[in-house]
């Protein structure tokens, strides 16, 4: 492993009117927090798009119109599967990946590393950190809630629900300073 972590971000329904970097092409507020989280702790973005599969974020891209509901759901699982080893999406050189999607999404992303992972020769072989899954959020206004804070305090994952802090992981100590978990400030 070289030590990378991946950060894969559902896409989003508020697009640019024209082609631009897949990282540029949507607009929501909700989309940009989790592009700055992505950015912040891990070392690449990918996007995970009902149009295209898994996009490498600095690939141009065309405004599109389909959704999740528009897809048959076993060949976009094929089609992320087949993307996981892609050369710009490859994730056979991440440790870990940050998954920033709603449960529809982590649920496809689920299945096709399975499904990956059945055929390899060499299965994949990272962490798949479900964000919001372990911060426990509801709805995207809570996760939203819950990026600025993450962003704002340099912290990266909840600490499993024990309490409502959040707390760092032992890999980034080397990226950031210390900070403080229990309510004290970083001076």
């Amino acid at each position: 492993m070289t030590d990378t972590t991946l950060a894969v971000i559902g896409c989003g329904n508020a697009k640019a009117d024209e082609a631009v970097p897949a990282r540029d092409l949507y607009t929501s507020n909700y989309f940009g927090l989790k592009r700055e989280y992505g950015e912040h702790f891990a070392d690449r973005l990918v996007i995970l798009s009902a149009e295209h599969g898994l996009v490498w974020g600095t690939r141009t891209i065309e405004p599109y119109d389909t959704t999740l509901d528009n897809r048959d759901r076993e060949a976009l699982v094929d089609e992320v599967a087949w993307n996981l080893r892609s050369p710009f999406t490859d994730h056979s050189h991440a440790d870990e990946v940050l998954l920033l999607a709603g449960r529809d999404y982590a649920s496809i992303y689920a299945d096709a590393i399975k499904q990956e992972n059945e055929i390899a020769f060499d299965p994949l072989d990272m962490d798949v950190v479900d964000v919001f899954a372990e911060a426990e959020c509801g709805g995207i206004g809570e996760q939203m809630g819950w990026l600025r804070r993450a962003i704002d305090k340099d912290l990266r994952q909840p600490d499993g629900g024990a309490t409502d802090q959040q707390t760092g992981l032992g890999r980034f100590a080397g990226r950031t300073a210390p900070v403080a978990t229990d309510g004290g400030s970083r001076e």
